[in-house]
């Protein structure tokens, strides 16, 4: 029988037999009443929960054996509204204590119990990493002394003054690991300790380097293996715009193309003339003919969505040159080919939001093959000095004797 049958029983069994009735039906009436369900993790309920996270602080107080110390301590350290945990100003500031529960055992886990009743910040108590049990620096009776007067007395004095060192020697603990975590500094904002190391070595890491231009800073410091280097191959920068854009990338090498010739070095004749000894300097036309500065970017085959992405005026257009001018720099000319999936690649249709000279075309193409047509210098268009892109020539204007 229960202790609460046993309890009804007996007072049915001492009172009148007119107050026995009443007894019987004031029991029925508190049976009848609907208890309130209680909650998966009841904890979530109680007093002294941090709003920040419940669920995670009740499952903590139900279950705190299924959770690892460091793990634990990175998620709330993540939920930044409090400053870095082992870096806080004050006391006052750090949202929780952290102690030693003195035991004669060997730790079967790291977290040992949470308690979130007490006034104050919730504290959560461990095995290991302290003074106390088989395995801290104290002789073992003092640690038998702690846990029988916490225990047998109530009395924690000895425990409380332990964890006055433990709290500060466990966080530093914590932190040390933290910081040697690469993956941990992007759990915040303002942490981006591991970032700002990588940057460095890419000669980014001062905070008037960072969004500079349309590419994340976090994409360029995942690319940094090939930006760091100091030798810069075309295979690099397959890769780079291979994983940024997803796309399929090609690079042509020793693309020829018309060089400009400066006004000042444009041979003349006559008595003024200069720049016109035969096989000295002397040129014909405006422009020479050079196969060793250009190269051409090749995107594709893409959809009919992708090859819009890239057309001149877009987004990811600017984010193709400011990759290559990271990469590359300016001192080579380069162009760029979109190539067209050929199954996208039919004439203007009404409502197909094709731009007319850039994606369309009047008729039926007799080729079946993709659309290799577009070719067109993106420097030209978004370059902030006119020398980074050099101005082509016709064909037939001039050569170079």
């Amino acid at each position: 029988m229960s202790e609460t049958g046993f309890t009804d029983g007996m007072q049915q069994a001492m009172a009148p037999a007119g107050e026995a009735q009443e007894v019987l039906d004031a029991a029925e009436a508190r049976h009848d009443i609907a208890q309130p369900v209680q909650p998966a993790y009841g904890a979530a309920v109680r007093r002294g929960v941090p709003q920040a996270d419940p669920v995670l602080w009740a499952k903590l107080v139900e279950q705190p054996f299924e959770h690892d110390l460091f793990m634990l301590l990175r998620r709330l350290d993540a939920q930044g509204d409090h400053p870095l945990l082992g870096r806080a100003p004050r006391p006052l500031d750090e949202p929780l204590r952290l102690g030693q529960e003195p035991s004669m055992a060997f730790a079967p886990s790291n977290v040992s119990g949470v308690d979130v009743d007490s006034d104050g910040p919730p504290r959560i108590s461990i095995y290991g990493f302290g003074l106390f049990g088989p395995n801290g620096p104290l002789p073992l009776h003092l640690t038998e002394y702690a846990r029988e007067r916490k225990r047998h007395h109530a009395d924690n004095t000895i425990s409380a003054f332990a964890d006055l060192f433990h709290h500060r020697l466990i966080l530093l603990f914590y932190r040390a690991w933290a910081d040697a975590q690469s993956v941990n500094s992007l759990d915040r904002p303002d942490g981006h300790r591991f970032v700002d190391y990588v940057a460095s070595l890419m000669n980014m890491g001062q905070p008037g380097l960072k969004e500079r231009d349309r590419i994340a800073d976090h994409a360029r410091t995942f690319m940094a293996g090939h930006l760091v280097r100091q030798t810069r191959n075309p295979e690099g920068l397959i890769q780079i715009l291979k994983l940024y854009f997803n796309v399929p990338v090609r690079v042509d090498e020793f693309v020829s193309d018309w060089v400009m010739i400066d006004e000042r070095q444009v041979s003349r004749i006559g008595i003024t003339g200069r720049n016109h000894r035969l096989g000295g300097g002397a040129t014909i036309g405006l422009a020479v003919r050079d196969a060793q500065s250009k190269f051409r970017l090749e995107l594709g085959p893409l959809s009919q969505e992708e090859f819009r992405e890239f057309l001149p005026g877009s987004k990811r257009l600017q984010q193709v040159v400011d990759w290559v001018r990271q990469y590359v720099g300016i001192e080579f000319a380069w162009d760029l080919r979109l190539v067209l999936k050929k199954q996208d690649a039919h004439g203007m249709r009404l409502n197909s939001n094709q731009r007319l000279g850039w994606g369309s075309w009047l008729g039926t193409r007799l080729s079946d093959t993709d659309a290799g047509d577009m070719v067109f210098q993106p420097e030209a268009l978004f370059s902030r000095s006119a020398s980074a892109a050099p101005v082509a020539a016709p064909a037939s204007s001039s050569m170079a004797l």
